[in-house]
């Protein structure tokens, strides 16, 4: 049995240093071993270049040899555009499965917005912010300004939060949702125009901080205290909003 090639049996190849055994031995372990083959080719090549420089004699290649290296050169061009064509196909994988996913959203969320789907609550509250400006425009559905947040959270276990004092109610209404009764106030303020407020029963016991969803109409708010959701849905700016629906979320009737 041969000996293993070592590093130093590699030097000694490329400076012609091995007697004709030895370097059979090599040539076999590069055959083998295509990482390898490759540094020594480049190695080889450097030190004609060199000879080249210093007038010497360049010894003219085998022509096994010549032809070792092109089959070594075509096996490492196909490997690297396999590679090549793998990193593509995973690239074009992701991005349709991102079409795809964007095309299963609901709710007229915007394109721009990644953010995960919001809960459930949140598309009834856009709805009843639709209803609440539909009546608006409807000459024989009066405005009920007037609601009492005692005899809401007594009927239907609902506590409204604490309106700022410049905020105008101009309806409140209870309307159905998928997990029982919700509450509906239209209101004016100051600096976000005519915004919604929606409260309604959560189906689990959660706590979320103010999170922003966009629609393609309009944008809202939500947050949940407990088993109790809230949406504020407007038009106005995301900070405006934002600080509007953090300071109710602080206020309880």
């Amino acid at each position: 049995m041969s000996d293993p090639v070592t590093e130093a049996d590699l030097l000694a190849y490329v400076d012609d240093q091995l007697d004709t055994a030895r370097r059979i031995e090599v040539e076999e372990h590069l055959a083998r071993d295509p990482a390898a083959a490759a540094r020594i080719m480049a190695d080889l090549k450097d030190r004609d270049t060199l000879r080249l420089l210093h007038a010497a004699p360049l010894p003219h290649p085998s022509e096994s040899m010549l032809g070792a290296a092109t089959r070594l050169e075509r096996a490492l061009a196909w490997q690297e555009l396999g590679l090549k064509l793998r990193r593509i196909a995973a690239v074009v994988t992701l991005i349709g499965f991102g079409w795809f996913a964007h095309g299963q959203v609901g709710l007229g969320i915007n394109d721009s917005e990644a953010s995960p789907k919001p809960p459930a609550f949140v598309e009834d509250a856009l709805h009843s912010h639709e209803t609440g400006l539909l009546r608006a425009r409807m000459i024989s559905q009066p405005e009920v300004a007037a609601y009492d947040p005692a005899e809401i959270l007594a009927e239907t276990g609902i506590q409204l939060p604490v309106l700022p004092d410049t905020w105008q109610v101009r309806d409140a209404q209870i309307f159905p949702s998928r997990y029982g009764h919700s509450i509906e106030l239209a209101i004016d303020t100051e600096d976000l125009g005519r915004v919604s407020l929606f409260a309604a029963q959560a189906p689990a016991f959660n706590v979320i901080a103010p999170t922003l969803a966009r629609f393609d109409t309009a944008k809202a708010m939500y947050w949940q205290d407990g088993q109790l959701a809230y949406a504020l849905t407007g038009t106005g700016s995301d900070k405006a909003l934002e600080r509007a629906a953090l300071r109710l979320s602080r206020k309880l009737q």
